[in-house]
């Protein structure tokens, strides 16, 4: 059998960082535009201790081409956003926008995994 955890607990013993509505309502227009043009296919939402992460797959079965990563109060760097392009940093800045402009700038050089005829 697993453990249960009383996750109000949980997350009071942490620092629980999340998505707000604003910005996760970016994050998903920045995704459902890219779906629409066939290049992005799946995302998933991570949180670790301190970070909140929105990673973003070509396909189910292959690792993150592009993650966004905020991060919380007791990173140095607290309150910031930074973009991932396959574990290579892109971006880093305070603006969720800043970042996913540059996202969606490096995502237009990738080739689509579905062409439009």
């Amino acid at each position: 059998m697993g453990t249960l955890f009383n996750l109000a607990q949980y997350r009071k013993a942490k620092s629980f960082v999340h998505f707000d509505r604003t910005e996760l309502m970016q994050l998903m227009n920045t995704y459902s535009r890219q779906v629409a043009s066939g290049a992005w296919r799946d995302y998933a939402i991570d949180h670790l201790d301190g970070m909140a992460m929105f990673s973003i797959f070509r396909s189910s079965h292959e690792t993150a081409i592009f993650t966004v990563i905020k991060l919380g109060a007791d990173h140095k760097n607290a309150g910031h956003f930074v973009a991932l392009h396959s574990g290579e940093k892109i971006k880093q800045s305070s603006e969720i926008q800043n970042v996913l402009d540059a996202v969606e700038k490096r995502a237009r050089k990738v080739i689509p995994l579905f062409k439009s005829r």
